[in-house]
């Protein structure tokens, strides 16, 4: 990335430096921090009661179904979780079991194949994403149970279908990006190298995700002596392909719209997802408060299993997701004197097109912590974790 550390952001500033209003390097009052402060709390109880939006329908509550599930469960708090797969299990999968049985090799299949792509993906991706991730992070169904068997369908049986290889999510997040978090040079996704407000330097992110993981990550599993994991992946991505070529081979349109498809535009949106928690990365010594944000009362949070809470999930990736709100409220103190970045009424998928708009002063105003830094100091400080990161690229 050496040619495109010198480059100008792909957005110029929306304020020269010349021209900064007065008010913005007003420091808060004493009342105005408290005030954050409050907005903070407030924000955190409001996730902490929003309705829960990741799935469509759930068995009738006490009914056997319902109660046969809830005695699998290795936490009853994963219910939401659990009725999310199950949705995908019931309307995606025997929407591609018909897209395979009926649809033709002409113009009609391909008008199949978009509508099967629109359906599966409009309802189920965002929350599918998270419901793989925290599954991956914490065992979903108790060992021993009858319903063990569900543990293997997130990452093993769906994940196709939504163009992530079977089997490579969990040393792609798990033992690469949360053991390593977002450091060069081991974390093989790391955003650290990159100009963050940079459109051009995302599209080589976004190229460099999808084209070059298939061979780094078994490299990267092999250089860190992980080597069960490095030939599981090798096999599990040489089952993928094969599944590619077997499915094209039998019909190119469900392979395109099956396969293909759902490929490329998982693959935009998981570097897109990733960038953008992790755009604001201060130099120097790595911190988990100051290498990502949080995103408070905001819809994506009802989507996502409150995901906007990047900053705990990294400072503890086992703290179950319905913890959040409830242990950012007895953070918030520490939130602020680690200077992490907190925005309110805004989701990440929000809060990167400002970046990449140079709205920085748009985004201070939504920023609630740290509370007793000005306007301008709030835009210095995103400034400064914006930019480009050197490490030692040298794995020992």
């Amino acid at each position: 990335m050496a040619p495109f550390a010198t480059m100008t952001s792909a957005v110029a500033e929306t304020v020269s430096e010349a021209s900064i209003p007065s008010d913005w390097s007003k420091k808060p009052t004493k009342a105005e921090q408290e005030a954050k402060r409050k907005a903070c709390l407030d924000a955190a109880k409001n996730d902490l009661k929003a309705p829960r939006r990741e799935y469509i329908f759930s068995f009738p509550k006490g009914g056997f179904l319902d109660r046969y599930v809830d005695g699998c469960l290795n936490d009853p708090r994963d219910k939401p979780l659990f009725n999310m797969l199950m949705n995908t299990c019931c309307v995606s999968i025997p929407l591609l079991v018909g897209l395979f049985a009926f649809a033709p090799n002409n113009k009609w299949g391909h008008l199949m194949g978009l509508g099967y792509f629109l359906t599966h993906y409009v309802l189920f991706l965002h929350s599918y994403i998270l419901a793989l991730h925290y599954s991956s992070h914490r065992r979903l169904m108790k060992k021993g149970c009858s319903l063990e068997w569900f543990n293997l369908m997130a990452p093993y049986i769906l994940c196709p279908m939504f163009g992530i290889p079977s089997g490579m999510y969990y040393l792609h997040h798990i033992v690469m990006h949360h053991c390593h978090d977002n450091c060069i040079p081991y974390d093989m996704s790391s955003t650290e190298p990159y100009q963050r407000d940079n459109l051009l330097h995302f599209a080589v992110y976004w190229l460099k995700f999808w084209t070059t993981i298939f061979f780094e990550l078994p490299r990267f599993a092999f250089r860190v002596k992980l080597y069960r994991l490095s030939f599981m992946s090798v096999v599990y991505q040489s089952l993928y392909f094969t599944y590619v070529y077997k499915t094209f081979r039998y019909n190119p349109v469900v392979c395109i719209w099956g396969i293909l498809v759902p490929f490329m535009f998982t693959q935009f949106m998981l570097a897109y997802g990733n960038f953008g928690q992790h755009q604001f990365v201060e130099p120097g010594k790595p911190s988990n408060y100051r290498s990502t944000f949080n995103c408070l009362d905001c819809f994506d949070n009802t989507k996502s299993f409150l995901d906007g809470y990047h900053v705990l999930h990294h400072n503890n990736s086992r703290l179950h997701w319905s913890m959040f709100p409830e242990t950012f409220m007895k953070q918030v103190d520490k939130m602020n004197e680690e200077k992490a970045l907190s925005f309110v009424k805004i989701g990440f998928f929000e809060a990167s097109l400002l970046i990449y708009r140079g709205k920085l002063d748009v985004l201070a105003d939504k920023a609630v912590t740290p509370w007793d830094a000005s306007k301008q100091e709030l835009i210095d400080i995103m400034k400064a974790r914006l930019k480009p990161i050197k490490r030692d690229t040298k794995i020992d």
